[in-house]
């Protein structure tokens, strides 16, 4: 009876560390992915990206509502899958939205994710049937103001620190010199210190293994132009620094170590003939040197490797959570969702477009009206959907909240609930009779304003006019000379010449119409 109490209390122990630390969702990657896809809809349907209003009544598109829905379906059966298979890419049994990606392959530069930032550094890769998850966290650095430093002709250690973008305080100072000219340690300035030399005239702190690499770089040449290694037989050394890097420990933890090239010229060895000839020069790597002079502090970036979520996402920092997933590695999940969707036998939503996929243009698009929304790896870090709260399985909305129905299914009518129906409350019906509307006009009350328009042009009649051709008289000689030749051809061509001035006329009036 005792051994059972006591197992049972393990257990439950388990499972409340478990829930503690396993994160909840909140659908950013879900209201990413809806969104990205909802502006292609949109686009198909001739409405501009990001509309809101178009948003706020798309719920009611069938088109809309069956690509949603064929999304939400095919997301739902690689999450069932993988909380099937659980693994290594599960936090304390659960899926999340990165075992959908790698359930879906979606990888980016050969890895789950790869973060961009400098100082918070986060690889999740595949490496045969395991899986390697690398964080790297490196501090903030402190503001620091760099003092004025008399120059010499053979810089001081604190010179090439200073130079390399460390921070230099002054040390013990024993012998004077440019050491004074540095401001004093702050109080416990070696429990933030990330990598520290501290012994001598100098207290160097470095923040990076770059900056460890630049300045031993810079010390190590300016020993090897001081010969400081020598041989004895005349051979020139020179070292060079190439970088520093973390090994495991044996026994737990890691070491700072650094690598050096070390060339060797010999000294010229005499011919037979009594000449001296140039020996060869000689190439050594020393690839693993333990760097004892630095002393490695609790906030030192050193890498962690874990083979497991449930065990790396404890040592997931929250800058490192708060790194943007990248463009096209959201542009992939949206684009593998959607082309998955459309391969389903009875998914009537909008058709995957297979010459123009999803790519870091529609992210882009869809991030310039929501620049708050980007998925981070926080998010990809959290489940897709919540089993109490989803029966349709994973929401895919861009409106879709924790909690909420989204209503993606297209048979049923989306974010609605028949026992709550989601409006708000107007208060009491104030009983504003219905509207009345008046009778229906027919055409002739229609046009009338149109035929009464002008009603002097009614009546108007053209005058009569009377013609005849004129006919010139003339005496000549005492004769009486009438010219009607003219009026007995016009008479017999008239139907010609009405014509010709009917063309005349137009011809006329549009030339004063065009330059008026």
């Amino acid at each position: 009876m005792l051994l059972f109490i006591c197992l049972l209390s393990v257990l439950v122990q388990q499972v409340l560390a478990n829930a503690v630390l396993a994160p909840v969702e909140n659908y950013v990657v879900n209201r990413a992915v809806g969104g990205i896809i909802a502006n292609r809809i949109a686009a198909a349907e001739g409405v501009a990206a990001n509309d809101a209003l178009w948003l706020a009544k798309a719920a009611n598109d069938p088109v809309y509502k069956a690509t949603m829905a064929g999304v939400s379906s095919q997301m739902t059966v690689v999450n069932v899958a993988a909380t099937v298979a659980g693994g290594a890419l599960a936090i304390a049994g659960a899926p999340v939205w990165l075992t959908i990606l790698a359930g879906l392959g979606i990888t980016a530069a050969g890895a789950y994710f790869v973060s961009s930032d400098a100082a918070q550094k986060v690889t999740i890769s595949q490496s045969g049937s395991s899986v390697v998850i690398q964080t790297q966290s490196t501090p903030a650095k402190p503001s620091y103001s760099a003092p004025a430093v008399p120059s010499a002709p053979q810089p001081s250690v604190g010179q090439i620190a200073l130079s390399a973008g460390l921070i230099v305080y002054r040390g013990i100072c024993a012998n004077g010199g440019d050491c004074l000219s540095y401001p004093a340690a702050p109080a416990n300035y070696w429990k933030s210190a990330p990598f520290l030399q501290g012994s001598g005239d100098y207290i160097i702190i470095a923040y990076t293994l770059a900056e460890v690499t630049r300045f031993m770089s810079a010390y190590t040449s300016q020993l090897s132009q001081q010969g400081v290694w020598d041989w004895a037989d005349g051979s020139k050394v020179v070292k060079t620094f190439n970088s520093a890097y973390f090994l495991p420990r044996s026994g737990g933890g890691q070491d700072l170590y650094g690598s050096y090239t070390v060339i060797r010229t010999p000294p010229p060895l005499k011919d037979s003939s009594g000449v001296s000839q140039q020996q060869p020069l000689v190439t050594t790597y020393e690839n693993v040197s333990l760097m004892t002079t630095w002393a490695v502090g609790q906030n030192a970036p050193i890498p962690q490797t874990f083979t497991n979520l449930t065990d790396a996402y404890p040592a997931i920092v929250d800058a490192q959570k708060a790194i943007p997933v990248p463009d096209a590695q959201l542009a992939k999940l949206a684009d593998e969702a959607w082309r998955r969707a459309a391969q389903a036998p009875n998914y009537k939503g909008l058709p995957y477009p297979a010459t123009n996929p999803l790519t870091s243009a529609d992210v882009a698009t869809w991030k310039a009206a929501n620049p708050n929304a980007m998925p981070t790896l926080g998010d990809l870090l959290r489940p897709a959907a919540n089993p109490a709260n989803d029966p349709n399985g994973v929401p895919i909305s861009p409106s879709v909240q924790p909690g909420s129905n989204p209503g993606t299914n297209p048979g049923a009518n989306p974010g609605t609930n028949p026992g709550t129906s989601g409006r708000p409350d107007l208060g009491p019906d104030p009983n504003v009779p219905d509207p009345t509307l008046e009778d229906t006009p027919d055409a002739p009350t229609i046009l009338k304003p149109l035929t009464s328009l002008f009603p002097e042009l009614r009546t108007f009649q053209t005058p009569g006019h009377a013609a005849q051709c004129p006919k010139p008289a003339f005496d000549v000689f005492g004769k009486s000379i009438v010219m009607d030749a003219q009026c007995t051809i016009a008479e017999q061509h008239r139907a010609e010449l009405a014509a010709v001035m009917l063309v005349v006329w137009l011809l006329v009036g549009l030339f004063i119409l065009l330059s008026a």
